[in-house]
């Protein structure tokens, strides 16, 4: 879950970008963040003296109790980095953000334990661009626009 740095100035964020192809079909690993109450990647707030990459291995030992390099393999590509304005729900105003999003592949036992957790869920292209999972909960809008981002860095 994203939260604003602690100098106030901006959310400052790393996430996982988890993906599989199924029937021809990518599919992208997204976590329900009862706050917000929507769907988003796994990952969160950077704290100040991580480096993005620690943030993110410390979120996903949180989220998904899953631990690198037994579970999970962080991609050696280097990640995307974003900075962008959005309106902000929590604020209720425009946000000036800071994200990595890094590649993450998941080891052959991790996929159980992720999936074995109900507030987590495999969306298709088409419900994140249309907000909404096929049985009607949110997605974040950030979502979207962060798949576009990653789309446009592999194009």
């Amino acid at each position: 879950m994203l939260r604003t740095h602690v100098d106030g100035a901006r959310p400052i964020a790393a996430f996982a970008v988890i993906r599989r192809d199924e029937r021809g079909q990518t599919l992208w690993l997204a976590q329900w963040n009862p706050k917000w109450g929507v769907y988003h990647f796994v990952g969160g707030h950077k704290r100040p003296e991580e480096t993005f990459r620690e943030c993110l291995v410390r979120e996903i030992g949180e989220e998904l109790h899953l631990c690198e390099g037994l579970d999970y393999r962080i991609s050696s590509t280097a990640p995307t980095h974003l900075e962008f304005m959005d309106f902000s729900e929590s604020k209720q105003t425009q946000t000036s953000y800071i994200m990595e999003l890094f590649g993450v592949e998941l080891g052959p036992g991790a996929c159980s334990k992720v999936e074995s957790d109900a507030d987590n869920r495999w969306l298709s292209e088409a419900e994140i661009q249309a907000g909404r999972t096929h049985d009607g909960r949110r997605v974040s809008p950030a979502m979207k626009r962060l798949c576009e981002a990653i789309r446009e860095r592999i194009a």
